[in-house]
Formats: C-alpha cells, sequence, structure tokens
C-alpha cells in the first residue's frame, strides 16, 4: 500500500518541488496540508459511519480505528 500511496503522491510532490519561489511553496504546501485534512476527516468518517452501517458499536468501530476511544470514533462519525 505504501507503494501505492507513494506512486499517488508523487505528481503533489514534482508540482512543490516546481515552486521555485519559496513563499510561494510554503504557501502551497500549506494549502495542500488543509485540502489533506479536509480529505481525511472526510475518509474517517465514511469509515467511521461505514462501521456503524456493518452494525458494529462506537467501541467496536473505535478498537477498529487504530484503537481510538469509542468517543473519538464517535466524533469521527459527525465530521469532526
Amino acid at each position: 500500500m505504501t507503494d501505492s500511496l507513494d506512486a499517488a503522491l508523487a505528481p503533489l510532490h514534482a508540482h512543490l518541488r516546481a515552486i521555485s519561489d519559496l513563499s510561494d511553496r510554503y504557501t502551497a504546501i500549506r494549502e495542500a496540508e488543509d485540502e489533506f485534512e479536509k480529505l481525511k476527516r472526510t475518509h474517517l468518517q465514511e469509515v467511521a459511519l461505514g462501521l456503524r452501517a456493518e452494525g458494529k458499536k462506537w467501541k467496536e468501530a473505535g478498537a477498529i480505528m487504530g484503537g481510538v476511544s469509542y468517543q473519538r470514533a464517535f466524533q469521527y462519525g459527525r465530521g469532526e
């Protein structure tokens, strides 16, 4: 999975490295970071809600999601 993730991110790495002005590159990095946070939140929410749809309790969902608390799994489900 790491190789496929590296391949998926390669265009972003190339794009950022192609920005020669370091101030502009920094701004682009921060924009990418913000976009990744949105993407992460969306996918964690989908996973949490999907586990609930499968009949898992929040505690079980938390365990599957890396051992987070049931409260955190619930928060993921709310998109937080």
